[in-house]
């Protein structure tokens, strides 16, 4: 287990009762569900306010409006509307405690896929000593802000934290699909949403089945694969509560809500986000006689590029890169001829050997340009990017390979942080098909 003492290890599991959508009362889940607040667009968002006058968008990610101030804002709107929907019974808190199976069946490529694991409550480390959670990315402050007024207006988690965990025995995964298979759950929902993804919820209440699970997962980490700005809000309201006297007047923020997902399934897929480059002249020549001491040139034709730097990344760190010119390149790091030999795993991912060998040296990209993402357009359809280089939209793009799952559980374990836009856990999860109360 990455050399994790596992002695230490205490993951703890809990049931809840969450609110959940009363479709009788508000409508179809499809129009009151929601991608994650972090992947909206504003015309996403005016199109799922017009879906539903009951969609979790306007609970999760308000509009801002216009007189907006410290009394009235999109935080204390969403507020509001949580009361007055538990009131009505739009949203209905479940009657047992009860973990939730949730299965997502899509296609990528014309082949078919399912992820499946669990959502329930995440009990919230109370040091960083005990290894039950890890991260990969690094946090900004604003988001962090922002989640942290809307839970401090409304007391609720409105989406989960997406996590994933070593499952190399597949036993967390046998029991979720055991009780699916043998009808020992409840199916809530089922339905496609607009990715023309399938969606499926289940309720478990069997004490057995719940208790296996809490067994199963409390010598295991877990690590976070999207949600990382929830996840550290979570922890700064748990404190805040505790430091104000707040745990003493009915809110519980000990827990956060989390889908939990085991790691040895095919259905646990990671996209590669591919780097456009906008606004910075490259010179073909210079490009290629400052890199090849670095990497090995094999020029292909635009066809062949995407399709090709997938086969070679199976064994190599590659990339695609195309240009404005019409010039298309695959590039094979040499790895023998590195600067710095290092036994650090992330110096070896392709999303640093490109920041550090094509960005920083040959395009004398800077860290802070970087992370401003000044030059830098990040594209997740190869397709869309390609046309929008030969379009000359971009002037040259870098086709990545996806980061394996190993490497991402490796590097969390050892608290490292991976560059931006290292991973891309597909699909992403529905919000607002379970809703966590912080007042119990």
């Amino acid at each position: 287990m990455n050399k994790i003492d596992e002695k230490k290890i205490k993951t703890i599991i809990e049931p809840f009762m969450p609110y959940i959508y009363d479709v009788n009362s508000s409508g179809e889940i499809k129009n009151l569900t929601a991608p994650p607040y972090d992947v909206i667009s504003k015309e996403l968002q005016s199109e799922l306010y017009e879906r539903s006058q009951y969609n979790i968008i306007r609970l999760e990610y308000g509009k801002e409006l216009g007189g907006d101030g410290d009394k009235e804002n999109k935080y204390t709107r969403a507020a509001r509307l949580y009361d007055e929907w538990t009131g009505r019974g739009i949203l209905k808190k479940a009657e047992k405690n009860s973990i939730y199976v949730y299965s997502q069946i899509f296609n990528i490529d014309g082949t078919a896929y399912e992820r499946t694991g669990f959502m329930s409550l995440f009990k919230l480390p109370e040091s960083k000593e005990n290894n039950s959670i890890y991260g990969h990315e690094a946090t900004l402050s604003k988001p962090k802000e922002d989640r942290f007024k809307l839970m401090e207006a409304a007391n609720a988690n409105f989406s989960p934290i997406f996590s994933v965990f070593e499952d190399n025995n597949q036993k967390v995964l046998n029991i979720l699909k055991t009780a699916v298979s043998e009808k020992e759950v409840k199916k809530l929902f089922d339905f496609i949403d607009d990715s023309e993804i399938r969606n499926i919820l289940y309720e478990v209440e069997d004490e057995k089945i719940i208790s296996d699970i809490q067994n199963e997962m409390s010598g295991k980490s877990v690590y976070i694969a999207d949600g990382h700005h929830r996840f550290e809000t979570c922890l700064n309201y748990r404190d805040y509560v505790k430091k104000n006297g707040l745990d003493n007047k009915g809110i519980d923020a000990d827990s956060c809500l989390m889908f939990f997902a085991p790691s040895g399934q095919k259905g646990l897929v990671i996209l590669p986000t591919h780097r456009g480059i906008k606004g910075k002249n490259i010179d073909i020549e210079n490009f290629i006689e400052i890199l090849s001491k670095y990497f090995i040139f094999k020029e292909t034709n635009a066809g062949d590029l995407i399709n090709e730097n997938k086969k070679i990344g199976e064994k190599y760190v590659s990339f695609g890169f195309a240009h404005k010119s019409g010039k298309n390149f695959i590039l094979s790091f040499k790895k023998e001829t590195a600067d710095a030999k290092t036994t650090n795993p992330l110096d070896n991912l392709d999303v640093s050997i490109l920041q550090e060998y094509i960005l920083k040296k040959a395009l004398e990209i800077t860290q802070e340009e970087i992370d401003n993402q000044k030059y830098l357009v990040y594209e997740k359809d190869a397709k869309k990017a390609l046309e929008k280089v030969h379009k000359g939209e971009l002037e040259a793009v870098f086709f990545m390979n996806p980061t394996k799952i190993e490497d991402v559980i490796k590097i969390a374990s050892i608290n490292l942080r991976m560059p931006q836009k290292s991973t891309y856990f597909y699909p992403k999860l529905i919000s607002g098909l379970l809703i966590n109360p912080l007042i119990k």
